[in-house]
C-alpha cells in the first residue's frame, strides 16, 4: 500500500511502516514541511492510496468533499508518548485494523 504521513506524525513511522511491506512517505522525508493542506492533499490522492494526519482541521474539510475513489485520509486519534510507544502502538493499531471499514476522514484507530 502506498502510504503518505502528514507532518504531524513521527519520522520513525515511516521506517515501521516500511518494515511491514507498505511503500511509506511523510511530509519530512518529501520536504514538503508547511505545504498548504489543500495542495498536500491534492498531492496525496494523486500520488498515494492512504494518508495518516494527526490535524482534525485537515481531516475535518475532507470529510466535506466528495471521497476519492482510490484514497482515503484517516485522522490518528492514538494518544501522545515518546515517539517510540507511539510508533509501536500505531504498528500494532495498523496491524490489526480492517482499513476497508473507515471511511475518508474518518478517526482511526
Amino acid at each position: 500500500m502506498k502510504i503518505l504521513l502528514d507532518e504531524n506524525l513521527p519520522r520513525k513511522l515511516v521506517a515501521a511502516l516500511r518494515a511491514e511491506g507498505h511503500e511509506v512517505e511523510s511530509v519530512h522525508t518529501l520536504r514538503m514541511q508547511g505545504l498548504d493542506n489543500g495542495k498536500l492533499y491534492r498531492f496525496a490522492v494523486e500520488n498515494f492510496e492512504l494518508c495518516f494526519t494527526r490535524d482534525f482541521g485537515f481531516a475535518n474539510n475532507v470529510r466535506q468533499g466528495i471521497a476519492p475513489e482510490k484514497f482515503r485520509l484517516l485522522r490518528v486519534t492514538l494518544a501522545q508518548k515518546p515517539q517510540d510507544e507511539f510508533v509501536a502502538d500505531f504498528i500494532a493499531a495498523f496491524k490489526a485494523a480492517e482499513l476497508e471499514q473507515f471511511q475518508h476522514g474518518d478517526d482511526w484507530p
